[in-house]
């Protein structure tokens, strides 16, 4: 087979073909796809190149490929044990990463010190590394070097979103709930096109318990007009708010989520964290949540 066909079929996300064909190419080209697509967020598709690439040889590039896939679809023990793998040697690429996986297994110092060797080697300008350490910070119960590494994140860049979420999430912690609203509705104000900027807002929203609010702004959104990834974004919301947190369910709406899901190739990876917090506190079905979480990645 010519050696770029399997690069065709990643690059116009033909997925069932790859995973039917894969195995028919070279080893090199199975390599080269496989890295493609895990840039491109295609985490289970992946996974399988990672696999068979593996079985023909372990080397520290594929042990970390296939630890970033289980680590991007919530697998965080599997990812640790490929990621154990990937730097036995003295690795420093993705040593970020690392560290972000030794902080979801709850191994905290080692995190630390993962965390402390990726900011010396080249990731120190690196917003996702500088914006999870500030949450592994929060987390770690150094509140203010978290505070520091937050603005630090957003004077380099006000628009970054995950952080200006997990900023205004961690003043709500500490009480400050001014503040708190105050960098969430500066975005919204300096970036009022940002589709990001407004689902955040809508997730902070129910993280407040402010139902009425984020039925009024949900609603104000033009949802018809939406790229398909923010409906379906809305409507895991919706379902979250008006659903999963009731103790109800709706298997219509559930079927109408996964199809808009199926249509949309690409997958899409979120920070559920605070959402999953609030269920958990409610009682919630979790198992459900779960499986709608699943369904947005590919």
């Amino acid at each position: 087979m010519v050696e770029n066909e399997l690069m065709n079929l990643a690059r116009n996300q033909e997925y069932e073909k790859i995973l039917n064909q894969y195995q028919d190419y070279a080893i090199a080209s199975i390599a080269e796809v496989a890295d493609f697509l895990r840039a491109e967020d295609v985490y289970k598709v992946t996974t399988k190149l990672y696999q068979h690439l593996l079985k023909y040889k372990e080397t520290p590039d594929f042990h970390y490929g296939i630890g970033q896939c289980y680590g991007k679809t919530y697998n965080y023990e599997t990812s640790l044990y490929h990621l154990e793998q990937a730097f036995i040697t003295n690795r420093s690429e993705g040593a970020n990463y690392y560290a972000y996986i030794l902080e979801r297994n709850f191994l905290m110092d080692r995190a630390y010190e993962w965390y402390h060797k990726a900011l010396k080697n080249g990731y120190d300008d690196d917003l996702w590394t500088l914006s999870h350490y500030a949450y592994f910070l929060e987390k770690y119960n150094r509140l203010e070097e978290a505070k520091q590494v937050y603005n630090d994140v957003l004077t380099k860049n006000p628009a970054y979103t995950w952080a200006v979420k997990r900023y205004a999430v961690f003043l709500l912690k500490q009480n400050d709930s001014n503040r708190s609203v105050q960098v969430i509705q500066d975005a919204l104000q300096k970036f009022p096109n940002n589709p990001f900027v407004k689902l955040n807002y809508l997730e902070y929203l129910i993280i407040r318990g402010m139902l009425e609010e984020y039925d009024e702004y949900s609603q104000s959104l033009g949802y018809d007009e939406l790229v398909l990834p923010f409906q379906i974004l809305i409507d895991l919301f919706d379902y979250f708010c008006y659903f999963l947190l009731q103790g109800k369910t709706d298997s219509m709406r559930v079927k109408s989520y996964k199809e808009k899901v199926k249509k949309f190739k690409d997958g899409i990876h979120r920070d559920f964290d605070d959402l999953t917090d609030i269920l958990a506190a409610n009682n919630g079905d979790l198992v459900e949540w779960k499986r709608l979480l699943e369904a947005l990645l590919v």
